[in-house]
């Protein structure tokens, strides 16, 4: 097809997602001035059209519209045409979504808007079909209609954008009380939607919602509440055993089709497997789990070996479709297993309930349909036993697929899902008392660190191909340090916790209102409006970050006004919090700790023996609410003195190590 077409202008590009459409007959802009001015200068609307590189739907519609020659031709004679990927601009992307939602009550991707030469949105949706077809009108027919009505009902146009511009600029309300019984109510509303048979919380279409695992295991830290615990574990259970699970491979996606996480959408997002990390890191925990840390530690093998940049930053997405067939790279027919496992095709075929007709369009996703021990015990054998088998079963089938030609991978580094997996990291390398992990997080962390900052020190929020760009947004300043803040409780490097602190006093800076909360992107010409947002979707939002990192950084700097920041943050929101508590469970985390004195675990003494190690890591370990790890090697001392942590008199005989747990205005041997 290249050989065919000219190039548009979104060859110029760097994004993995515009570079797909750079040869698309349709005229793409990227989003910027020369466009606007374009539409501006002839008087046509623009259609912009959002998504991202793995979006399987982003892919048909590419295939049945943007591919066609009439119906870009359509779409060239009547629009200025704009491609914008949401993973370089979700500033861009969340005006517009909410806009979306306003109009139809749903949104996702590829999200499809229609605005005014000013920016301004009028119509939209999502994915629209090439005709007529599932109750969606076909794009066509859509593409006439509106230039239509912008050609004779311009009042109509102009009165829809009143509506949706009222509805844009909407605050919410400031400084509100917060009540104290939000977290139990989201408690209670986390129980009633609850999926007893299967895990995980809802109906079909199922999302993993790891910003709700982790106020299920935040709250069972402080409360007695057996439900939660259950529910963590039969989530992290169930996700692991299903078909959303790449049990070749390792890994997860992004969600799952149906109630019992067997059919997956297959693409694999780096922000998902980094949250779930934390997951798996919480059950193993909480409830006992070692397998649920051989899951954690599997996701960050996977990450190792096919997510991460010779350089050390953590790639974005590996999609869902492979020869364009969704999912062809990842499932298997009974004919392919037997070739592959040989002696033991049978026995693989009864465990992950493999058989000639297929679960999945004729073909085989893999999961455990019974749990490890019950497949054990009906087959005779140890869960040991059966473990190592399907270990080697693992690498045979691995080898075999990669041979596959494999689906396309996000190679582009973001700021803010870096700074995820940098915690996810440090945490599993602290937790599991696994360096290597930490030495991962801190490859990372320089990465951003070098390689994401532009001539005046500004954070930025992409990199690719020896590019960074795009100016980063809340949610980037607030997952980095909040990565910062791990890596320091996993090392006790100084420097890590003074990259946090100058990042928090970036975010005060640049995104503050003063009417409360954060907005999500700085001031920029090409925003109709600043948003602020506290949902915790896929995503945490930047607000639920932010204030955990001002609630955590206080307590580990002895700063009362940084507690008082987040809280303050907390109570921005406290009207939608009160409608809908489970709907920014990490926001309601940042309550907690910011309601209750700090605690603190101190380890001091000389890094740089076993024993220190050992002692960071029991502290990490210790099933004890609230607390947060501050390790001090002698070496980092007189700096972690000098960034203000509340040293005093901590310390412990020459070469030895000592611990002290801190709270209630006072400190002891731990």
């Amino acid at each position: 097809m290249t050989e065919k077409r000219r190039a548009n202008l979104l060859a110029k590009e760097k994004s993995p997602y515009l570079l797909q459409h750079a040869y698309n007959p349709v005229d793409w802009h990227p989003w910027g001035e020369d466009a606007f001015e374009l539409a501006r200068t002839e008087g046509r609307p623009i259609f912009l059209s959002i998504g991202y590189s793995t979006c399987h739907w982003c892919h048909v519609m590419e295939r049945e519209s943007f591919e066609n020659e009439a119906t870009a031709a359509v779409m060239n004679d009547l629009f200025v045409n704009i491609k914008v990927d949401r993973e370089e601009r979700p500033d861009v992307d969340q005006v517009y979504m909410q806009a979306v939602m306003a109009m139809t009550g749903q949104g996702g991707w590829p999200l499809s808007v229609w605005l005014t030469p000013d920016l301004k949105p009028f119509y939209g949706g999502t994915y629209f079909p090439p005709a007529a077809q599932w109750g969606r009108p076909g794009f066509a027919d859509v593409l006439r209609g509106i230039a239509q009505s912008w050609a004779s009902r311009r009042e109509d146009v102009q009165a829809n954008v009143g509506r949706l511009m009222e509805m844009l600029e909407g605050r919410p309300t400031e400084d509100a009380a917060v009540s104290p019984g939000l977290p139990a109510q989201a408690a209670r509303d986390l129980e009633h939607g609850f999926d007893s048979t299967w895990g995980g919380f809802g109906k079909a279409p199922k999302f993993p919602r790891p910003a709700a695992l982790a106020f299920l295991a935040h709250r069972c830290a402080r409360v007695s509440w057996d439900e939660g615990k259950a529910m963590l574990e039969k989530t992290l259970e169930m996700m692991w055993r299903g078909g959303m699970y790449d049990h070749v491979g390792g890994g997860f996606a992004r969600y799952a089709t149906d109630d019992k996480w067997l059919v997956p959408h297959f693409e694999k997002m780096l922000y998902d497997n980094a949250l779930l990390v934390e997951s798996y890191l919480d059950g193993h925990l909480l409830c006992g789990r070692a397998d649920f840390a051989d899951v954690a530690r599997d996701v960050l093998e996977w990450v190792a070996r096919e997510m991460t940049h010779a350089d050390g930053g953590f790639l974005s997405a590996q999609d869902a479709d492979s020869e364009g067939v969704e999912g062809k790279f990842y499932v298997f027919d009974a004919p392919e297993i037997e070739r592959v496992i040989g002696d033991e095709a049978d026995l693989f075929k009864r465990v992950f309930s493999v058989t000639s007709e297929g679960n999945f369009e004729g073909r085989n996703i893999l999961w455990f349909q019974r749990s490890v021990a019950e497949t054990a015990a009906s087959e005779g054998m140890s869960e040991a036993e059966l473990r190592e088998r399907y270990a080697s079963w693992r690498q045979a089938l691995y080898a075999y697929r990669e041979q596959r030609i494999r689906p396309g991978l996000d190679d582009k580094v973001l700021t803010s899902w870096n700074g995820l997996m940098i915690s996810a990291c440090a945490r599993a390398g602290a937790v599991l008392g696994e360096p290597r992990w930490i030495e991962a997080a801190e490859r990372a962390a320089l990465f951003i660190k070098e390689r994401l900052r532009d001539a005046d020190g500004a954070l930025l929020r992409r990199w690719r191909d020896g590019e960074a760009r795009y100016e980063a947004s809340l949610d980037d300043h607030a997952s980095y340090a909040n990565g910062l803040l791990a890596l320091f409780a996993a090392t006790g490097s100084a420097r890590w916790l003074a990259d946090a602190n100058e990042i928090a006093d970036e975010i005060e800076e640049r995104y503050a209102d003063a009417s409360g909360g954060y907005f999500f992107a700085p001031e920029r010409d090409d925003l109709i409006v600043r948003m602020k947002d506290s949902h915790d979707g896929a995503l945490p939002s930047g607000n639920s970050l932010t204030a955990l990192l001002l609630v955590r950084l206080g307590a580990v700097l002895g700063r009362e006004e940084l507690r008082e920041r987040g809280l303050r943050t907390v109570g921005t929101f406290a009207a939608s919090l009160g409608r809908i508590p489970e709907s920014a469970p990490l926001m309601l985390c940042a309550m907690v700790e910011a309601e209750e004195p700090p605690r603190t675990l101190f380890v001091v003494g000389d890094g740089s023996g076993p024993g220190f190690a050992d002692e960071v890591t029991r502290a990490h370990r210790a099933p004890m609410p609230g607390r947060l790890v501050i390790p001090v090697p002698d070496v980092e001392r007189e700096a972690l003195d000098g960034l203000g942590v509340p040293l005093h008199d901590k310390s412990a005989p020459q070469g030895e190590t000592a611990a002290y747990l801190c709270e209630d205005a006072s400190c002891r041997p731990w």
